[in-house]
């Protein structure tokens, strides 16, 4: 045969949309493989009896529904807040480590 023939887009094992694509390069002329894998092939016995596969609709295990709706920003008091307690905790004690350090050197300075 002098011209190829199609092997038809079709949904493999993952949920995935595979495209149609034409068996034309070289010797490579048949749809071959299985319903979930095609490719080309060279023998026209091997070739894929397209029509028999029911994998061209959408898997059912595929349709997952509508996406979830959108959680809205719970408020809460904002004395029950203390995600940042330990970082004002930390600037606090270098602050006053470091005026503690500033008097200690001025009152050693005067005597």
């Amino acid at each position: 045969p002098t011209a190829g023939n199609r092997c038809r887009g079709y949904y493999d094992v993952m949920g995935q949309w595979d495209p149609p694509f034409n068996c034309n390069a070289g010797i490579y002329l048949f749809c071959c493989g299985s319903c979930f894998y095609r490719f080309c092939c060279q023998f026209k016995g091997h070739s894929l009896d397209q029509n028999s596969c029911s994998n061209y609709d959408t898997p059912v295990w595929a349709n997952t529904g509508r996406p979830a709706a959108p959680v809205t920003e719970v408020h809460q008091e904002p004395d029950r807040d203390q995600t940042h307690m330990i970082v004002y905790i930390i600037c606090g004690v270098v602050a006053i480590m470091v005026l503690v350090g500033i008097f200690t050197k001025l009152g050693l300075e005067k005597s």
